[in-house]
C-alpha cells in the first residue's frame, strides 16, 4: 500500500476525531451552563427554577438566604427567611407603592418611627399624615398605600372627624394596611373584652376581637403560625414569634371573604389577614412583625431589623398586597 495513502487516511483519523472531541466538549459546556441557569420553557413559558432534589436538600440542610434590600443595606437579623428563588423572581424589582403612614392623634409614637425605619430599609417612598389631612388630603395624588400603625383605635376613631376619605380611598382602588389598632380601626365591628363597638371605616367586614389576655401578654412575643399554602409564606418557616401588643383576632361574618395568611398558636384563630374592598385591597395585622428589640423592663425598639423583627416576610406581604392581582 503507497505510503502517501497511509497518511492521507491517518490524517482524515485524526480530523475525525478532532472534531468529534471538539463536538463532545461544546455539548458538555452547553449543558453546564444551562444546568446552571435555566431559561423559559419555550412551550408554556414557564421558568423553572429549581430542581425537586434541590428543594429538598435546602428544606433537610435548612439552607437560608439573606433577603433582597432596596437600599442596599443588611442587618444580620434580616436573614431567617428559607431560599427564596421563585418569590423573587416574581417581584424581581418591583414597583413599591407610595406610602402615606399615619401620625396624628391616636397613634403610638414608637411604632411609626419603627415603621418608618422598615419602609426606609427597603427603599419605599412614603411620608406621614395627621387627623385632620385624613379627612381633607388628596390621597389619590400622593399615595398608593395608607398604613395605619399602632395605637389608640378610639382615638381614631374619634379624632378623625370624617372616615370617608380614607374608605372612599381605598374603594377606588388603594390599599390599606392596619397594624394593631390600625387593624380594630379597619374592622366594621371592634369586640374589646367582651363588648361590641361600632366603627367608622368598615373596610374589613367582621369583628376585630382581642385582647389576648391570658393567652399572649402585651408587650410579649407570640407564635404565629403561617398558612403554609399561602403565597406570602412559601419560602418561610411555618412558626414565626411575633410581638404582641393586645392587637385583634379576627372574625368574618364570611370566611370566604377573606385570606388567612397567619394564626395564632394560642387559641387558632386568624391573626393576619388580607381581603378586598371594592376595587381596593387591605392587610390587617393582630401582631406586630415590624417590632423587635422590645423588653419591659427596657423598652426599646430595634431601629435595623434585628432582634426579633419579622421584616423580611412583612417585605415580601406588602408586595403581595400591592402586585398580586389573584386571591
Amino acid at each position: 500500500m503507497p505510503v502517501s495513502f497511509i497518511k492521507s487516511k491517518t490524517c482524515k483519523c485524526l480530523l475525525f476525531w478532532i472534531v468529534l472531541l471538539f463536538a463532545c466538549a461544546s455539548s458538555l459546556l452547553l449543558f453546564s451552563c444551562s444546568s446552571q441557569e435555566s431559561g423559559p420553557d419555550p412551550e408554556t413559558g414557564n421558568q423553572e427554577l429549581a430542581t425537586e432534589e434541590e428543594e429538598e436538600e435546602e428544606e433537610e440542610t435548612g439552607a437560608e438566604t439573606e433577603p433582597q434590600n432596596q437600599t442596599g443595606n443588611s442587618g444580620s437579623g434580616l436573614d431567617d427567611r428559607e431560599s427564596n428563588c421563585k418569590f423573587m423572581e416574581l417581584y424581581s424589582d418591583p414597583e413599591l407603592p407610595r406610602v402615606g403612614l399615619y401620625a396624628g392623634k391616636g397613634s403610638w409614637n414608637e411604632n411609626v418611627e419603627v415603621t418608618g425605619y422598615f419602609l426606609d430599609h427597603y427603599g419605599f417612598e412614603w411620608s406621614s399624615f395627621d387627623e385632620k389631612e385624613a379627612v381633607h388630603l388628596n390621597f389619590e395624588e400622593n399615595y398608593d398605600l395608607l398604613w395605619f400603625p399602632g395605637g389608640f383605635a378610639a382615638e381614631y376613631k374619634n379624632y378623625i372627624d370624617d372616615h370617608s376619605n380614607i374608605r372612599d380611598f381605598v374603594s377606588s382602588g388603594g390599599l390599606f394596611i392596619g397594624s394593631c389598632a390600625g387593624a380594630y380601626y379597619a374592622s366594621d365591628i371592634l369586640r374589646w373584652q367582651g363588648t361590641d363597638y361600632e366603627y367608622p371605616l368598615d373596610l374589613f367586614d367582621g369583628k376585630g376581637v382581642g385582647p389576648l389576655s391570658g393567652q399572649i401578654g402585651s408587650g410579649e412575643t407570640g407564635t404565629i403560625e403561617l398558612t403554609e399554602e399561602h403565597p406570602v409564606n412559601r419560602d418561610f418557616k411555618a412558626e414565626k414569634e411575633m410581638y404582641y401588643f393586645d392587637g385583634p383576632y379576627f372574625e368574618p361574618y364570611d370566611r370566604d371573604s377573606v385570606s388567612v395568611l397567619a394564626r395564632y398558636q394560642a387559641n387558632s384563630e386568624p391573626a393576619i389577614i388580607a381581603g378586598e374592598k371594592e376595587s381596593g385591597k387591605y392587610l390587617l395585622l393582630g401582631p406586630h412583625p415590624e417590632i423587635g428589640g422590645y423588653s419591659g423592663e427596657s423598652p426599646s425598639f430595634s431601629p435595623d431589623g434585628e432582634e426579633g423583627t419579622q421584616w423580611p416576610w412583612l417585605y415580601e406581604a406588602v408586595l403581595w398586597l400591592s402586585q398580586n392581582e389573584s386571591w
